[in-house]
């Protein structure tokens, strides 16, 4: 289960690699015979971005099959066993909660990329966030099981010693290899500790010496960006303490410390909306629609305003239709008054 979890997040850093513009194309197919392609572009883009394996400069399909939504905090994402990456017979369709942190803060040991040092594509936003996923499987007849958890780090910019002496992106992630190889514990471990931790105290810890995410934009820089991730095979190793605080809505920190106790990240993941998120993509699964490409599912709200999806009851597998931004969302469920410290997601 580890290598195949930890290939959803090599398989989205593959797909950094290559040139820009034949990837740029490769997005414009996902809607190139749609009715509207203007309308469609958007909800399908929004639709990549709730997945945390879902390159948005990539053809990346159609959506049959699939569906996705916001509840609070929560997005999530649902395929049906029949388009599942792996797993499909033997553990049936796929249901993954991706919970955002986009406040993420440095310390000594380095900090998070800035919004001028990441990617300028659509790649940027993910290249800024935090994320946790917890995915679970349903097989025939039962309800959702947890299956596996992936957490990933923002891009960052390590304090790396003598990195002003390196030149080229070769020289730059050789010396950023050599900087985290050198990160080692007092029982001999290697990398960088991700924790995660709420209310009783630690509730995930990993170590990971995590991969170098070059750009690719030919663009001179200084420093290599990095990004960190842990996995975890949820069927064999349960976390029922981490499990319990999502289903409760706490509010977790998420941290990246080296060795010497210097801090890299310290950011924070708000969980509302969890277990409701986990509900309404039962219910995408047991709908008729979700076999149906998502452009041609949406096509019949395309002349709808906005205003239509404050009071919409469409079912589930719909909703990914919905073409509102998450605060536009929170501002029509919460109002204006209630929602003085919403959270950005």
């Amino acid at each position: 289960m580890r290598l195949i979890v930890l290939g959803a997040v090599l398989a989205l850093a593959a797909a950094g690699c290559g040139p820009e513009r034949s990837k740029e194309a490769d997005s414009r197919r996902v809607v190139a015979h749609a009715e509207n392609p203007g309308a469609a572009w958007p909800i399908m883009l929004a639709h990549c971005m709730r997945s945390q394996a879902c390159d948005p400069l990539s053809d990346f399909g159609k959506g049959e099959g699939q569906a996705s939504g916001h509840v609070d905090a929560a997005a999530w994402f649902a395929e049906t066993k029949d388009v599942v990456r792996e797993g499909g017979e033997d553990y049936g369709a796929a249901i993954t909660i991706n919970l955002f942190g986009v406040r993420g803060q440095g310390g000594p040991a380095g900090r998070p990329i800035t919004m001028e040092e990441a990617p300028s594509n659509l790649r940027g936003p993910i290249a800024r966030r935090s994320t946790l996923s917890i995915e679970y499987r349903t097989p025939v007849g039962l309800k959702p099981e947890p299956y596996g958890l992936q957490v990933i780090t923002p891009h960052f910019n390590l304090a790396v010693p003598g990195v002003e002496a390196a030149k080229g992106d070769e020289a730059l992630e050789a010396v950023t290899s050599a900087h985290v190889d050198a990160m080692r514990w007092s029982n001999s471990d290697v990398g960088a500790r991700i924790v995660i931790a709420g209310k009783a105290g630690v509730l995930f810890d990993s170590l990971s010496t995590g991969m170098a995410k070059p750009p690719g934009d030919g663009e001179v820089r200084t420093f290599m960006p990095w990004q960190f991730f842990a996995s975890r095979n949820l069927r064999d190793e349960p976390l029922p303490a981490l499990l319990a605080a999502l289903e409760a809505g706490e509010t977790l920190k998420l941290t990246l410390t080296v060795p010497d106790g210097e801090q890299a990240l310290g950011d924070v993941i708000y969980t509302t909306g969890y277990s409701g998120a986990l509900r309404e993509a039962g219910e995408a699964l047991a709908d008729p629609e979700i076999t149906r490409p998502i452009p041609e599912r949406c096509v019949r709200f395309a002349k709808e305003r906005p205003e239509f999806w404050k009071i919409a009851d469409v079912t589930a597998a719909l909703r990914v239709c919905d073409p509102r931004t998450v605060e536009e969302r929170r501002l029509d469920e919460r109002g204006p008054a209630q929602d003085n410290n919403a959270r950005p997601n």
